[in-house]
């Protein structure tokens, strides 16, 4: 067995609810992933312009990224589920 029918007979076992809740849970973690790597960054740039003696209070608003919203959850999932659903 392929793992791609390994894939399908385990979506086929579940009912819309449960694979809409793990396209949720996927996005979420998509975005939670993508928010990690922007503090990083964010870090990074903070620690640059302290060592460069720059005044991180400005720079702040800049750099901190945004939080993401239950909206963009939504349409991530959404976004998902096209790419799953779709055929061919």
């Amino acid at each position: 067995m392929s793992i791609g029918t390994f894939q399908q007979q385990t979506m086929s076992n579940k009912n819309p609810f449960e694979i809409r809740f793990d396209t949720l849970a996927m996005a979420k973690e998509l975005l939670d992933r993508e928010y990690e790597a922007n503090m990083s960054r964010y870090y990074e740039a903070m620690e640059q312009a302290r060592s460069n003696n720059q005044d991180v209070t400005k720079l702040f608003d800049k750099y901190i990224p945004k939080m993401y919203t239950p909206e963009e959850i939504a349409e991530r999932a959404e976004e998902l589920y096209k790419f799953i659903t779709k055929k061919g």
